[in-house]
C-alpha cells in the first residue's frame, strides 16, 4: 500500500501536508496517484540538462496515469484532474526538470514530517512504509559523510587560526609593559644614592627587575606556543585541503561514470564553499605570519618554512579549482558546432581589476596530454583548430559562480598521430585542453591554470559513430582517477561489464526497467560463444577489448558492441514503452525461445531481439505444424524501418495466430493500449491501410480452432543463485522451467518471413489450396459435419 494512503489518515498530519503543497504541487493529483509518483525515480534523475529525456519521460506519463485516473471518477472529479492534466503539461512542458525538482523536495519533506510526528508520538503511530526512491544513496551518504569531516577538520583549523590571534595580542599587550618598566628603572642606575640601596638585599629595582624576567619568559612561551599552533594549523590545513581536493577528484570520476548513464549527485556547490573557506584560512594564516618579527621573536626558526608550504598550498589550491563543468561531447565530428563550461571555484579570491581574463582551448592528442601530465606544458606542433576557441572568464551575482562559457566551438580540422599496430581511428583519443593565466588577491604573481576535458573521439563521418561510442563507453567506465593519460586496461571482469551494459542500456533508452540475470547469462553465451546456462561459470571471466569490439561474434558480420548498440537504438526509437511494460523477453536465444513455447498452448507467442540481425526484434510463437505436432515460427525481424511503417503493437495485432503473450496474458489485454484507432475512408473511398500478414495464416487461424490444443501446463520458475558483483533485477515478464536450463538444437525451428510491402515472400513449404467442400466447411462450421472438417488435411 502506498505510504500517502496510510500517512492521510493521520488526521494531525493533513494541515502539515496541506501547508506543504499549497501553492507548490496540487495535492489532489498526489493523492490520486499515490501509488504512481512513489514508485518514480524523481531523485535519481539528476538536476542536469542531460536528464531532461527522462525527466519529461516522467512528466508525460504522469499525465497520462492522471487522464486515465480521471475517466474512472465521477463528473465534478474527472472535470478537476483533467484541469489538471492540461495544468501540468502546460507547467512544465518547457522546464520537465522543475517537476523532478519539486516532487523530489515534496517527497523528502512528507518523509520528515512523519519521522517528526511519530517522535512525538512516542511510538503510539503504526508503522508506515516510506516510499523508497531508487537512487544510489551510498554514494549520496559518502559525500554528505565527506562534507561532515571536511567541515569538522575546517572547524578544528579555524579554532587553532583563533587561538594563533589570541597569543598574537597577548604579546603584543605584554610587548607595552617591559619599555614602560624598564624606563622607570633607567634612573637607578644613573643615580648614586639609587645604586647604594641596590646594595640591600631587596631593594625595588630588583623585584622590577625580576618580574620584568618573570614576564619575558612567559612572553617567549606564549611565543613558542603561537608557533606551535601555527605548526598544527598548516599541518590541518593541508590534511582538510588534500580531502577536498580528493573530493574534486571523484566529482571528476562521477561526472565521466554519468556519461555511460551513471547517477551523477553534483556536488561542485559544496566544493565551491569548502575552497573559499581553504583559500581564506591560507590566507588568514599567512597575515599572522606577517606579523610575526623575527629580529625580536627568539622562535621563529620553528617556523622557518611555514611561508613557502603555505604558498604551495595555496597554488596547488587554486589549480585544483579550475575545472570542466560542461564536458564537450566525447564523440566529436569535425564541422559541427559544441559547447563546453570551465568554472572557477575561487572566484571570490580573483583579482579582476579591468578586463576579465581569457580563457583558451586548444585540442591535443593522447601523448600531448602526457607530456602535460609530467612537464605541466607542451611542447609540440599544433593538433587540430578549433574556432571560436576563446571566452572570458566571468562571474555571476546571481549564481555565485565565476566561468567561462563558449557556445559555439567547432573543429575545423585535426591531425592525427600515427596509429599503434591495429588501432583504428576510432580508437584513438584526444582531449580540449583549456589554460588561462589568473591573478588571485593576495598573490602577486599570475597563477597558469589548465583544465583537461575527458577522452574525446573524433570522427569525420556519422558511420564512425558506432565504434567511436565503443571507445568511450570502455575508457568511461573502466578508467582509474589517478592514471596517466589516457590508460585502460585492455581486459576487465565479466561483471563489471554486465554493470556497464545494463548502466547504459537505461539511460539510453530512458527506462527505468533494466536487464536481468538472465539477459546477462545470454549476453554472456553470445560474446564467449559458450552455451552454458549457469551464471557461475561467467563470473570470473574476463572479457577483452577486442572480444568486445575488435572481432567479429562467430558466424555474424558485426562485433558485440555493434549488435548491442543496434538493440538499444531500436529500442529507445520504437520500443520503450513495450520494455517498460514487461511484454518484451528481448534478450534470450532462439533456442531457448523454443523450448518456452513449447511448454505453452498454441498461439502463445514472445518477442526476443534478433541473434542474426542488428537492430531488430523477432516474434515466436508455437501453433500447429502442416506435417503434424507443433512447431515454432519465428517472423523476418522487425527493424526500425519497418516499424516506421507499422508500429509493434499493430503488427502484433495483425497476425491473428498470436493469442497469449507468453506465459499466458491475452494478446489484447497487453497490447489493446499500443493498437492504432482504425481509421474510415472519406467522401465515399474505402480506407486502404498497411497490414503485416504471414504465409497461409488465416487457414491456420482457423485450424486452431478445430484442433485441440495441449492443456496448459503450469510454469515452474527456476530461481537463479545470487551472484556477488552482478547486477541485480528481475525480468518482469519472463519464467524460465527449471528441466529447460540445458543446451539445444534448431531442429523444429521455421523462418516466415515478408519484404517491404508486407506480402509473403518465401516459407518452408507451401499450403494446399482446399477444396470447395472444404471451404463450405470452414465457412459453415456452426452446421458442418465435424467427421468431415476434421478429416480435412490444411
Amino acid at each position: 500500500m502506498a505510504f500517502w494512503s496510510e500517512a492521510v489518515k493521520l488526521q494531525q498530519l493533513l494541515p502539515q501536508f496541506q501547508a506543504l503543497y499549497a501553492q507548490r504541487f496540487p495535492i489532489e493529483v498526489r493523492h490520486y496517484l499515490a501509488e504512481w509518483i512513489e514508485q518514480q525515480p524523481w531523485s535519481s534523475i539528476h538536476i542536469n540538462p542531460t536528464n531532461e529525456n527522462l525527466a519529461r519521460n516522467l512528466l508525460d506519463t504522469m499525465v497520462s496515469e492522471l487522464q486515465q485516473v480521471s475517466s474512472c471518477m465521477s463528473y465534478p472529479v474527472q472535470c478537476k484532474l483533467s484541469e489538471y492534466a492540461v495544468f501540468l503539461k502546460k507547467t512544465f512542458d518547457q522546464q520537465p526538470l522543475e517537476l523532478v525538482n519539486i516532487m523530489n523536495y515534496l517527497l523528502v519533506q512528507e518523509n520528515q514530517l512523519f519521522q517528526k510526528f511519530r517522535q512525538t508520538q512516542g511510538g503510539v503511530v503504526p508503522t508506515v512504509s516510506l516510499p523508497t526512491q531508487p537512487v544510489l544513496a551510498t554514494s549520496n551518504e559518502r559525500i554528505k559523510q565527506e562534507d561532515e569531516n571536511v567541515l569538522q577538520q575546517l572547524t578544528l583549523v579555524n579554532d587553532l587560526i583563533k587561538t594563533i590571534q589570541m597569543y598574537r595580542s597577548a604579546i603584543q599587550q605584554m610587548n607595552e609593559v617591559p619599555d614602560q618598566e624598564q624606563q622607570q628603572l633607567q634612573p637607578c642606575y644613573q643615580s648614586p644614592h639609587l645604586l647604594q640601596q641596590a646594595s640591600s638585599p631587596r631593594p625595588e629595582y630588583t623585584k622590577r627587575e625580576e618580574h620584568i624576567n618573570q614576564q619575558k619568559s612567559t612572553w617567549d612561551d606564549h611565543r613558542r606556543k603561537r608557533n606551535y599552533s601555527i605548526l598544527e594549523a598548516v599541518g590541518s590545513l593541508e590534511q582538510v585541503q588534500g580531502l577536498v581536493l580528493n573530493m574534486i577528484q571523484d566529482w571528476k570520476r562521477r561526472l565521466q561514470l554519468s556519461g555511460n548513464g551513471a547517477y551523477f549527485e553534483d556536488n561542485l556547490g559544496s566544493l565551491q564553499e569548502w575552497c573559499d573557506k581553504l583559500a581564506e584560512m591560507n590566507c588568514q594564516i599567512q597575515q599572522e605570519l606577517g606579523l610575526i618579527s623575527t629580529c625580536e621573536d627568539i622562535a621563529s626558526d620553528q617556523i622557518s618554512g611555514v611561508p613557502e608550504k603555505l604558498s604551495s598550498l595555496f597554488n596547488n589550491l587554486v589549480r585544483s579549482a579550475f575545472l570542466v563543468e560542461k564536458q564537450p561531447p566525447q564523440v566529436l565530428k569535425t564541422q559541427s558546432k559544441f559547447s563546453s563550461t570551465v568554472r572557477f571555484l575561487l572566484g571570490m579570491k580573483l583579482n579582476v581589476p579591468t578586463k576579465p581574463p581569457v580563457v583558451k582551448a586548444i585540442i591535443i592528442t593522447e601523448q600531448q596530454a602526457r607530456v602535460m601530465r609530467q612537464h605541466g606544458n607542451i611542447h609540440s606542433e599544433n593538433t587540430g583548430e578549433i574556432m571560436n576557441n576563446i571566452s572570458l572568464l566571468e562571474s555571476s551575482n546571481a549564481t555565485k559562480t565565476t566561468s567561462a562559457s563558449f557556445r559555439n566551438m567547432s573543429l575545423k580540422k585535426i591531425k592525427r598521430s600515427d596509429r599503434r599496430g591495429t588501432e583504428s581511428v576510432t580508437e584513438e583519443k584526444f582531449a580540449v585542453l583549456f589554460s588561462s593565466e589568473l591573478s588571485i588577491t593576495g598573490s602577486e604573481m599570475k597563477c597558469h591554470v589548465q583544465a583537461t576535458s575527458l577522452p574525446i573521439v573524433v570522427i569525420v563521418h556519422g558511420s564512425q559513430d558506432n565504434n567511436a561510442t565503443a571507445t568511450i563507453l570502455w575508457d568511461n567506465a573502466f578508467s582509474e582517477i589517478d592514471r596517466l593519460p589516457f590508460h585502460v586496461p585492455d581486459r576487465v571482469s565479466w561483471p563489471q561489464m554486465c554493470e556497464t551494459l545494463n548502466m547504459k542500456f537505461m539511460a539510453e533508452v530512458q527506462s527505468t526497467q533494466g536487464l536481468c540475470k538472465e539477459h546477462f547469462v545470454f549476453l554472456a553465451q553470445k560474446i564467449f560463444d559458450e552455451q552454458s546456462y549457469s551464471m557461475e561459470d561467467f563470473t570470473n571471466r574476463m572479457l577483452s577489448w577486442s572480444q568486445f569490439n575488435k572481432e567479429n561474434l562467430p558466424g555474424r558480420t558485426f562485433t558485440f558492441w555493434q549488435w548491442f548498440d543496434g538493440v538499444m537504438e531500436l529500442t529507445k526509437k520504437h520500443l520503450k514503452d513495450y520494455w517498460n511494460n514487461g511484454l518484451i523477453h528481448g534478450f534470450v536465444s532462439k533456442q531457448y525461445a523454443n523450448r518456452l513455447l513449447n511448454q505453452r498452448v498454441n498461439g502463445t507467442f514472445l518477442l526476443r531481439f534478433s541473434d542474426s540481425e542488428i537492430g531488430g526484434i523477432t516474434i515466436a510463437w508455437i501453433d500447429d505444424s502442416e506435417k503434424g505436432g507443433r512447431q515454432v515460427f519465428n517472423v523476418q525481424p522487425f527493424t526500425t524501418k519497418d516499424l516506421t511503417i507499422r508500429s509493434l503493437g499493430d503488427r502484433v495485432r495483425d497476425i491473428e495466430r498470436l493469442l497469449y503473450l507468453y506465459s499466458n496474458r491475452p494478446k489484447d489485454e497487453a497490447f489493446k493500449k499500443y493498437y492504432t484507432k482504425e481509421v474510415k475512408g472519406k467522401d465515399g473511398y474505402l480506407h486502404a491501410g498497411v497490414k503485416t500478414t504471414v504465409n497461409g495464416e488465416q487457414t491456420q487461424v482457423v485450424a486452431q480452432h478445430m484442433v485441440p490444443s495441449p492443456v496448459p501446463q503450469s510454469c515452474v520458475v527456476r530461481a537463479m543463485p545470487e551472484m556477488a558483483g552482478w547486477p541485480q533485477g528481475t525480468c518482469s515478464n519472463i519464467s524460465y522451467d527449471s528441466h529447460l536450463i540445458n543446451p539445444f538444437g534448431t531442429e523444429n525451428d521455421m523462418e516466415v518471413t515478408f519484404g517491404d510491402d508486407q506480402e509473403f515472400e518465401r516459407g518452408v513449404e507451401s499450403i494446399p489450396v482446399p477444396s470447395e467442400v472444404e471451404l463450405n466447411a470452414l465457412l459453415n462450421m456452426n452446421t458442418v459435419d465435424m467427421s468431415l472438417v476434421n478429416s480435412t488435411e490444411f
